[in-house]
């Protein structure tokens, strides 16, 4: 009896063990694999984060590039992008994209981040246009009028404001002044002036490059090409010159077209047109004839509208998609700055597997061969210490239950 007794009680103390071990087995496999997970989320967070920040300091060292921006410019060029990618519909990556752009156009750093930059991002909210596009059509209107980079925003509102109170758009303004700009401004034209003649162009279905080239023969034509021209300008008293050989300015240039141009019959207009014009600019001469001066004054003034960049850059982006752009560029904003350490500490170790592997490249043919054995002869070991660590494992089993009393 005393023997039965010994021999349960054997049995239950192994079997009792046999299910803790294999609990705590169990239990550290589901922790293994909870702590796998966790770590692949960190990891994956980390990569995110660390790829964010590469991006951003990619398109940070172009713009270093373009601008030749000292330690301290370049830190308040970045600080200016992050505040883009926080506060608009534009990541902070295409922020600095758009600061290279400008750069290359001319624009100062200084002035970038005063202003122009500001002005280039609501150009493009407000026009719905590419955010490099409107950087480089701000740019560009600066350059061709010689204004400065604190007055892009300035342009921008100009271009709002002509694209949204006529049937002109942003791209279409921009190829316009990219074909007629230029003259404009040597004739004597404001930028004011030539925006709102470009928009009254395209209310009267003159838009884009046609609508530059039309107001550029236009303008060059003011001076008479032939003979035939001058003597037409002189029987009809028209000049767009004083006496002093000075443009006399839009306004009064277009009220003197309504003048001498209206006493003549619809046949004889139309022929006095066509010779001092000619084809190409006969469109846009006759529609400053139509608008005269009050009429031509009104779209200047329609486009002279401060804030207007700002203002319907708000309206354009006052829904969903525009909510879900302003997230992607602060949690862009936040990934930079969360990645920016870590982007740096990959830097270094890339730096360091670089300098190897340049090294071994550096070695003799024989001696790189010696290497290569080496490292596979290391990496077989490896493996069959691995194999053997598996193979090896002791795993919690039911011990064999005998008494040597049974």
């Amino acid at each position: 009896m005393a023997v039965r007794t010994v021999t349960v009680r054997l049995r239950a103390d192994i079997s009792s063990y046999t299910r803790g071990m294999r609990q705590a087995s169990d239990n550290t496999a589901r922790l293994g694999n909870a702590g796998a997970a966790a770590g692949a989320t960190m990891l994956a967070g980390f990569a995110v984060a660390a790829a964010s920040a590469a991006r951003f300091d990619k398109a940070l060292s172009n713009v270093r590039a373009v601008t030749g921006a000292s330690t301290a410019e370049m830190a308040k060029l970045r600080a200016s992008a992050l505040e883009a990618g926080k506060t608009t519909s534009y990541t902070a990556t295409e922020a600095a994209n758009a600061q290279a752009e400008l750069a290359r156009a001319g624009v100062s750093t200084a002035n970038i981040v005063g202003g122009a930059l500001k002005g280039s991002l609501a150009l493009a909210a407000s026009g719905q246009v590419d955010l490099t596009e409107a950087a480089v059509v701000s740019a560009q209107a600066m350059n061709t009028f010689g204004l400065a980079g604190k007055d892009v925003t300035h342009i921008a509102d100009l271009l709002s404001a002509g694209a949204n109170k006529s049937a002109a758009d942003v791209h279409g303004l921009g190829m316009s002044l990219r074909m007629g700009g230029l003259l404009a401004h040597q004739t004597g034209l404001s930028i004011e002036d030539t925006v709102g003649t470009l928009a009254a162009f395209a209310d009267h279905a003159l838009i884009g490059s046609d609508a530059g080239t039309s107001l550029k023969v236009m303008l060059q034509r003011l001076v008479p090409q032939s003979k035939e021209a001058e003597a037409a300008m002189a029987a009809i008293g028209f000049t767009a010159y004083d006496s002093k050989g000075e443009f006399v300015g839009l306004s009064e240039m277009a009220g003197r077209m309504k003048s001498s141009f209206s006493k003549l019959t619809p046949e004889a207009r139309n022929s006095a047109m066509a010779t001092i014009f000619g084809a190409d600019a006969v469109r846009s001469a006759t529609i400053l004839y139509e608008l005269g001066s009050e009429g031509i004054n009104k779209y200047v003034t329609s486009v002279d509208d401060a804030g207007a960049a700002q203002r319907m850059a708000a309206v354009q982006t006052d829904n969903l998609i525009g909510d879900l752009e302003r997230l992607k560029g602060a949690l862009e904003v936040a990934l930079i700055e969360g990645g920016s350490a870590a982007n740096g500490t990959l830097r270094s170790m890339t730096q360091w597997v670089t300098s190897l592997v340049n090294a071994y490249n550096s070695l003799p043919p024989e001696l790189q061969h010696a290497v290569t054995g080496f490292m596979g002869i290391g990496g077989a070991v490896a493996l069959v210490a691995a194999g053997c660590s598996s193979s090896c494992r002791v795993s919690p089993r039911r011990a064999p239950l005998w008494s040597p009393w049974v």
